[in-house]
């Protein structure tokens, strides 16, 4: 046998037991390893970001509410939270950020309402601040949700999407600024957890 063709199967049956496994076809989610958990996170390639109108306190400036889906696998144990970046373009003295005690987050999509309130201790640190889509604002109040896929698919699902946090002083709705429900069905066609 030529050399080359002996080769060229070599590298073909190599190549054969490379591929991804089923439950992880390739798509645009950034797959990162969280070195102070251990744990190996899937995150969605763009977040949601919504946004309410502050015309009350100055022109042209709003609060921001930026949702990123993430999945983490602890050695095989698959659990999904949305991480929440709430910040605003809002001078501080005018409007304070929220206290760490209002943290509840209610998603209103397609008129049902998704109640969620945070974890005590996120499921991973901002240390990579790109790849989780930490806003380049200064000024963030970080809190992460657990959720699951049934969630995640309605949300991403929906037409109408609005998120309110009841415990702020100001209680009016987030709209969608950057839509990221399309990122987040791709994401969901990756991950694992039920």
């Amino acid at each position: 046998m030529d050399i080359r063709v002996a080769l060229l199967l070599a590298l073909t049956a190599l190549a054969s037991c490379t591929t991804l496994p089923p439950h992880r076809p390739t798509s645009n989610s950034t797959e990162i390893f969280d070195e102070e958990s251990g744990s190996t996170l899937l995150v969605v390639s763009k977040p949601l970001v919504l946004a309410r109108d502050r015309s009350d306190v100055a022109a042209h400036c709003r609060d921001y509410a930026t949702l990123v889906a993430v999945e983490d696998d602890q050695s095989g144990k698959y659990t999904q939270y949305l991480l929440l970046y709430r910040w605003s373009t809002v001078d501080r003295r005018m409007s304070p950020p929220p206290g760490p005690d209002e943290g509840q987050l209610k998603i209103l999509a397609d008129g049902r309402t998704i109640d969620l309130k945070p974890l005590e201790r996120p499921p991973t640190s901002l240390a990579q601040r790109r790849a989780l889509h930490v806003p380049e604002q200064t000024d963030i109040v970080y809190r992460a949700y657990r959720v699951d896929s049934a969630m995640l698919h309605y949300i991403a699902d929906s037409r109408e999407l609005t998120v309110r946090m009841p415990q702020e002083a100001l209680d009016t709705p987030f709209i969608v600024w950057e839509d990221g429900r399309g990122a987040l069905a791709q994401f969901l066609q990756r991950a694992v957890a039920p």
